[in-house]
C-alpha cells in the first residue's frame, strides 16, 4: 500500500492579494526533532486560537502532529497555507485504517485573521491534489462540529463539491451540531449519464420520421 504524500505548502500573495498558485512540495526534513518543534508549536497555538477545539482534541492533535514529524506520510500527512510566513492554516489527513482507497481529515485549522479568504476551500483542494498524486481516485471524508466549520467559514466544503452526508443536531453540547461530508476524487473526466428512455424515445422518433416519409412516396 502506498504511503501519504507527507507535507505540501502553498505560499499566499502578500496580504490583500489573490491566492498564489505555485504549490511547493517538500521532502521529509532529515533534522525532523529539531525543525519541528517549534512547526508543531505554531499549528497547536493556530488551532487553540480558533475557539472550536477543546482540551482533549489539542491534546491529541498535538500527539498526531508529533508522529507525523517523525513519520511523514505514515500514516497522516499535512497541508499548509503561509502568507509569507505567516500560517494561515492547515490540515491533517491520513488514508482510513483498513481501506485502500478512503482518507479521513483530523483537523482543519484556519487563522481568524483568514477566516472567509478561500483558505478552507483552498486547503480541501490541497488534500485532494496531494492524494490524487498517489491513486487514481479516492474518497475523502470530513466530520465536524458547527463550531469548527464556523471557525474555517461556514459551506467551505460545500463550494469545494463536498456532499453533507450525516447531521446530529446538537451532538456535542447545545447548538453545536456534529456534520460528515464526502467526496469522490478522480483523475479521470466524469462520465456523462444518458437520461433513461432517451436513446428510445431517440429510436422511436426517427423510426416514426423513416415511416411518414416511406408513407408520403
Amino acid at each position: 500500500m502506498a504511503k501519504s504524500p507527507p507535507f505540501a505548502t502553498l505560499y499566499l500573495a502578500p496580504r490583500g492579494c489573490k491566492l498564489a498558485q505555485v504549490i511547493e512540495r517538500t521532502k521529509p526534513r532529515k533534522n525532523v526533532k529539531d525543525r519541528n518543534v517549534t512547526d508543531i508549536r505554531e499549528y497547536i497555538e493556530l488551532a487553540r486560537d480558533m475557539g472550536a477545539f477543546k482540551d482533549i482534541e489539542i491534546d491529541i492533535l498535538k500527539e498526531t502532529l508529533i508522529a507525523w514529524a517523525e513519520r511523514p506520510g505514515d500514516p497522516c500527512s499535512v497541508v499548509e497555507l503561509r502568507d509569507g510566513r505567516v500560517l494561515a492554516g492547515f490540515a491533517v489527513f491520513a488514508r482510513t485504517q483498513g481501506t485502500e482507497f478512503t482518507w479521513d481529515v483530523r483537523a482543519f485549522c484556519v487563522d481568524s485573521i483568514y477566516r472567509g479568504k478561500g483558505v478552507g476551500q483552498r486547503l480541501a483542494d490541497l488534500i485532494e491534489e496531494e492524494i490524487l498524486d498517489s491513486t487514481d481516485h479516492g474518497i475523502i471524508r470530513v466530520e465536524l462540529s458547527r463550531k469548527k466549520e464556523s471557525a474555517v467559514g461556514e459551506g467551505f466544503l460545500l463550494e469545494r463539491d463536498f456532499t453533507l452526508i450525516g447531521h446530529i443536531e446538537s451532538f456535542y453540547e447545545s447548538n453545536d451540531d456534529y456534520y460528515i461530508y464526502a467526496k469522490h476524487v478522480t483523475i479521470h473526466e466524469p462520465e456523462i449519464m444518458e437520461e433513461p428512455g432517451k436513446d428510445d424515445e431517440a429510436s422511436t422518433e426517427s423510426k416514426d420520421g423513416a415511416a411518414a416519409e416511406t408513407g408520403t412516396t
